[in-house]
Parts: C-alpha cells; sequence; structure tokens
C-alpha cells in the first residue's frame, strides 16, 4: 500500500517545478526577437500568466472546497518583474529591476513593489495593484505619500501605478496622469476571463509602461 508521502510525490514535484521552469521561461524569453514596445505581445503574454495562475487557483478552491484563492499580488509583481528584466536586458542593459528591496538610504523602509536602477540610484519605481475596490476613496493620497517619500531618497525618481483590473472600482477618472503615470490592464473582467483574441478587454498595455519607464530614465 502506498504511503501519503508516495502518493503526494507528483504534487510535490509540481510544487518545485516553477523555479526550473521560470529560469528556463527566462533564458527561452530572451531569446525572442526584438522588442516591440509599439505592440502588444509582452501585455498578452503577462495576461496570459495571470489566466493560468487564475484557473489554477479555482481548481484549488473547488478540489478543497476553499472559499478564498490565495492572493495574486505577489504573482502579478512577479510577472511584471520578469518582462521588465527581459526587455531591459534588451534596451537599457544598465539598468537593472528589483522587488520589494528597500530604497531608502539611511533609516526608514520603503520597499516599492517594484524599483528599477540604475547603479545605486533608483530612476523609477513601480506600485502593483491587483484591484482598487477595497481602497476606491483612499488609494491617491496613499500613492502620493509614497511618491513624496521616493522624492526624499531618490529626488529623480518617478514611482508609477498598475492595476490588475477595474472591475470593482470607478477607475482613475479624468486625472493627466491616466496612461503616463497610471495604469490599468483590463476592463471588466478578472485575467481567468481574459481572451487574447478579444483585445478591447485591454485598457493599457504594459509595453506603455515600460516605454514610460525607459522615456523617464533616458529624459
Amino acid at each position: 500500500m502506498p504511503t501519503f508521502v508516495q502518493a503526494d510525490q507528483p504534487y510535490r514535484e509540481v510544487l518545485e517545478a516553477p523555479g526550473t521552469q521560470l529560469a528556463a521561461a527566462f533564458a527561452a524569453a530572451l531569446r525572442v526577437g526584438p522588442v516591440d514596445l509599439n505592440g502588444n505581445d509582452v501585455t498578452v503574454a503577462t495576461l496570459l500568466r495571470l489566466r493560468s495562475f487564475f484557473k489554477t487557483q479555482e481548481l484549488i478552491k473547488a478540489t478543497l472546497d476553499k472559499v478564498y484563492a490565495t492572493p495574486a499580488s505577489d504573482f502579478l509583481v512577479e510577472s511584471i518583474v520578469f518582462y521588465l528584466r527581459v526587455t531591459l536586458a534588451r534596451l537599457a542593459p544598465e539598468m537593472s529591476v528589483a522587488s520589494e528591496k528597500n530604497i531608502v538610504r539611511k533609516r526608514g523602509s520603503l520597499r516599492p513593489d517594484i524599483s528599477i536602477w540604475r547603479g545605486n540610484d533608483v530612476v523609477a519605481a513601480i506600485e502593483c495593484k491587483t484591484q482598487l475596490g477595497w481602497n476606491r476613496d483612499g488609494w491617491l493620497p496613499d500613492f502620493e505619500d509614497r511618491e513624496s517619500r521616493l522624492h526624499k531618497q531618490h529626488p529623480d525618481a518617478k514611482l508609477f501605478l498598475l492595476v490588475m483590473t477595474d472591475i470593482n472600482w470607478p477607475g482613475f477618472g479624468d486625472d493627466a496622469r491616466v496612461g503616463q503615470q497610471f495604469f490599468v490592464l483590463l476592463k471588466d473582467i478578472w485575467p481567468g476571463q481574459f481572451d487574447e483574441n478579444a483585445s478591447h478587454t485591454i485598457v493599457h498595455r504594459v509595453e506603455t509602461l515600460i516605454s514610460q519607464v525607459l522615456r523617464h530614465a533616458e529624459g
């Protein structure tokens, strides 16, 4: 009779696979042709990765009769970091990308979801949110507070905000920073519902965000 240890081995192998597969995926991405920041290949690839995450969570919920899925926030950050690193390796190899790295030079703690560095200086940072329904009245003051704290340490750095979906909050409104500093990926759906043939559900492209980061860094 098999033991639980034996019965669980295939699942443990699946749990351990992402580290190896991620490294292989990164190497494969570096071999892809030129990065087209006017296209949407990076955006679709990111959303398909998020779709796979959401579908996996639905299966886990069904199997375990689980009410809530594992939060997608970390996976969103990891996916954006992945494609930022791939793009910068091609277009701006002098810059590097970090996640949740303390950017305060002396005392204190300020760890943006994503920070883009040139040497010891932060040139840009990105805060990633899955949605803003939970903080619909407080997200802007929170953002501007973090932006102010960032500028105290790195005066030339620019803070960006990326939101995964607008499905349960009213959006950025007519703020002039929309599409320049504020970005949302999906309109009216969660990534689990994304169809790569339905481009109308994409609000802002990841490529546009990367372009703005590079433009600021070069400016």
